[in-house]
């Protein structure tokens, strides 16, 4: 039996959880409606002024955490904050003002906060004193969104690895873990597993189900999947749900902007997309950024809100809105370039080679070639970047690659005309007409364009460097262990020019087999 603080008897400890019970739900209902009335502020100090009152035991007070936790997410950097510190005034036990540091740590490492190696270090030192669960996986969180920030994808692989999001002790926060790997997987291109990771247990909630779902529509956007993508977020911007978090909008967003861009409905993307260009305040618009790197596509949208300076300075203080979709970094060097801010298309350049050198997977590094590429007008870097995007499944980003190394004024005609040829297919492919329209007017500049006739001189008759480009690749993957049906499948052509092409390489090669092949091209040091 216990004590009740209501008439001085005892009460049955079941009536006690009973009535604990009933007031957390009233709570929780105050503060839902508070968060829909757009006072934030208030859902977040009522939450907490519970747990610096609360004597219901330690259940209660990891329910209200949960809770808050859950609010803090889904209000906007500026509002979580300021709630959180509001908090932190309380006389909360040393284990709830541990995690409501951890808390305040996540969100400024998420949004690039200056402060944010500082309150990671308070976090740290409450959580030692403390020793809470709550905290302690808190404190993780906003150690991999730090690492996520300055790029470094395994850093963050590691501390989301040690974290069980299927824990009971977890499960309020398993949907921030889970959404977290997810976004670790994207940036690592690992897109099958960012797939399978989206699917949610049985027990999701709406909270989660949301936020995995924005992140499978980027992953959908990253692979070319982009009527699928459209339609996924379309369906989940008008469900009303709400559960759906600012960033959770934004994102979306994005994605639709996206892809009606690559479809060529410019008005359609720039009605959706304009009334995301007025958050000019951070933090809050960081939330944006990706939506903003869509809208760098369109000089109208882009010029008069100034997004590139924004953008460029943002992503400086945190490149986590990069890491769905990276593809995006060389589409803002390339904005830059357009619009002769040369020291714009530097900065980026520099972030991408940063984190490929952070993150050194194939993705990464075909990214860094590509913006240095277009920042330098190098055919070659170019190239680099198109051979290493053929070896993932990132076809928006090859796709884009290709066109851009046909549009480099140094690229050979016969390989430029070969890569915008290439470039068209695969837009089409993916279910991008706008974009393909622009390959294909590319294809008709460059037959139009009066060929150079090389002298005998300049062409040579045999040897690899008498290969054309496409053969050159079609060599490449046979050379390295490729079947001529991967080579067809990789390259999106038939087996039969894969086979055209391969007596066209013997010939040139005064060669006769497939290792043959292979010893040329190792000798020849490709």
């Amino acid at each position: 039996m216990s004590e009740s603080p209501f008439n001085g008897g005892t009460l049955p400890a079941d009536d006690i959880a009973a009535d604990a019970d009933q007031r957390r739900h009233r709570l929780f209902a105050t503060a839902d409606q508070l968060r829909l009335a757009g006072r934030g502020m208030e859902a977040l100090h009522v939450l907490a002024a519970e747990i610096a009152t609360s004597r219901s035991g330690e259940r209660h007070r990891a329910l209200l955490l949960g809770r808050l936790a859950q609010i803090v997410a889904l209000e906007q950097p500026t509002i979580a904050l300021a709630g959180l510190r509001e908090a932190l005034h309380l006389r909360l036990d040393a284990r709830s003002r541990s995690t409501v540091l951890a808390l305040v740590a996540t969100i400024a490492a998420r949004t690039g906060h200056p402060d944010t190696d500082a309150l990671l270090r308070d976090a740290g030192t409450a959580h030692a004193a403390s020793g809470d669960q709550a905290s302690a996986r808190h404190l993780a969180i906003g150690r991999a969104a730090r690492s996520l920030a300055h790029g470094d994808l395994p850093g963050a692989q590691a501390v989301l690895a040690a974290l069980d999001p299927d824990s009971w002790a977890a499960r309020a926060d398993a949907p921030s873990i889970r959404a977290e790997r997810v976004l670790v997987q994207l940036g690592l291109g690992r897109h099958q597993d960012a797939r399978a990771a989206t699917h949610q247990p049985p027990e999701a909630t709406d909270v989660s189900l949301t936020g995995l779902t924005a992140l499978d529509c980027l992953r959908m956007v990253a692979v070319g999947e982009l009527p699928e993508a459209a339609a996924l977020a379309v369906t989940t911007l008008s469900s009303g749900s709400a559960n759906l978090s600012r960033e959770v909008r934004a994102l979306l967003v994005a994605v639709i902007g996206e892809v009606r861009y690559r479809r060529g409905e410019h008005d359609d993307a720039r009605a959706i997309l304009r009334a995301c260009l007025a958050e000019d305040r951070w933090p809050n618009r960081t939330m944006w950024t990706l939506a903003f790197c869509v809208a760098m596509r369109d000089a109208t949208l882009s010029t008069p809100a100034g997004l590139l300076t924004r953008v460029v300075t943002d992503l400086h203080r945190s490149v986590r809105p990069l890491l769905p979709v990276p593809h995006f970094g060389p589409r803002l060097v390339r904005a830059a370039m357009a619009a002769g801010d040369t020291q714009a298309a530097g900065r980026v350049t520099e972030l991408v080679e940063l984190v490929s050198t952070r993150t050194p997977v194939p993705l990464w590094r075909a990214l860094a070639d590509q913006s240095r590429g277009l920042r330098d007008g190098d055919a070659g870097a170019l190239r680099s970047a198109v051979d290493q995007l053929r070896t993932t499944a990132a076809r928006p980003a090859l796709a884009d690659a290709l066109l851009d190394l046909a549009n480099c004024p140094r690229t050979r005609s016969g390989e430029a005309r070969d890569a915008a040829h290439e470039a068209a297919a695969l837009y089409a492919r993916i279910g991008a007409p706008g974009d393909q329209a622009i390959a294909d007017q590319r294809c008709a500049d460059l037959a139009a364009t009066p060929r150079h006739r090389p002298s005998m001189d300049e062409l040579p008759s045999r040897g690899i460097d008498a290969l054309t480009p496409a053969e050159e690749r079609v060599a490449e993957m046979l050379a390295t262990g490729a079947t001529k049906k991967e080579a067809a499948r990789s390259l999106f052509v038939s087996f039969h020019t894969v086979d055209t092409q391969l007596r066209s390489i013997y010939h040139k090669l005064g060669i006769h087999n497939r290792m043959q092949l292979a010893r040329a091209w190792e000798r020849a040091g490709r």
